[in-house]
């Protein structure tokens, strides 16, 4: 994983200083019990999915005349964090952690254990023949990027037990855990994620509502809505559930809509946290 941003006066934060820097966003900025192992871990899940899926020779096959569309990244980004958090919730079980344990306990975790989590998550996200929601196997969209594509996931789930290693288990998941409650708040699995859901579905039978800018223009220039959306009950149990089982025509028409943009504003660190280093360094 990238390092956290360095303090204006270019001075690095100590390693307990950045400790407590990422403990004070997790639970100020993100909104989780920093000192519990299972919503650490599972918020975990999502920033190591945008590390190793996300951030990646994905890009190019979402950009420009790319196989993967909007709707589509919608649907397979919010699989494949859920799959991921599986993977880590057996994991975790299987360490003999519960839930509700101290996450300091994540420290006595051996090295062993947190290799053999790393690889596990790799071998399914590089297997050539993972189905993508929409019934593409991962081989057919990645072609010739493949190999590149399995590097880099080796690269940061590499990173992933290396910082482990080096800083203790709790510090490795406090910073994937924080990188995905404030790189990734308009993704599911998300702490903010719910309230999104409640704004987009609320916001869709409002023409008036400021997301839909002046004069409700955006509003009126989408195309009509999928049957899918037309149900709004319905809509906001599959978005808070399985995103992934969106119809791509429902997903493609939520993404067109902005359902990103409707995030709620980070909030501030308190003024007792360091405050010298921006959240966004947390990657």
């Amino acid at each position: 994983m990238e390092t956290v941003a360095r303090r204006n006066t270019d001075d690095a934060l100590t390693p307990q200083q950045e400790s407590e820097l990422v403990r004070a966003m997790l639970a100020h900025q993100v909104g989780i019990d920093p000192d519990r192992v299972g919503p650490v871990l599972d918020l975990a899940a999502v920033g190591v999915v945008n590390n190793a899926w996300r951030n990646s020779p994905v890009e190019d096959w979402h950009a420009g005349d790319g196989p993967l569309s909007d709707g589509d990244m919608l649907r397979i980004n919010s699989h494949t964090c859920w799959r991921v958090r599986q993977i880590i919730r057996r994991w975790r079980r299987e360490v003999g952690l519960a839930a509700d344990a101290d996450a300091g306990q994540l420290d006595d975790v051996s090295v062993d254990d947190w290799d053999w989590l790393a690889v596990r998550i790799w071998r399914w996200l590089i297997n050539p023949q993972r189905l993508l929601p929409g019934g593409s196997r991962l081989v057919e969209i990645a072609g010739d990027d493949l190999a590149d594509f399995s590097d880099h996931v080796a690269d940061v789930l590499g990173g992933w037990a290396a910082a482990a290693e080096q800083r203790g288990g709790r510090h490795a998941a406090w910073r994937a855990a924080a990188h995905g409650g404030l790189a990734c708040r308009h993704w599911w699995g998300t702490p903010t994620w719910p309230s999104l859901v409640d704004d987009f579905v609320t916001a869709l039978d409002e023409p008036s509502h400021r997301h839909w800018g002046p004069d409700g223009e955006w509003r009126r220039g989408l195309r009509p809505e999928p049957t899918q959306v037309a149900d709004r009950g319905a809509l906001r149990t599959t978005l808070l559930r399985e995103p992934w089982a969106l119809h791509p025509l429902t997903a493609q028409w939520v993404v067109a809509a902005g359902i990103g943009y409707l995030q709620p504003d980070i909030p501030p660190l308190p003024t007792s946290a360091d405050t010298s280093t921006s959240a966004s360094g947390v990657s």
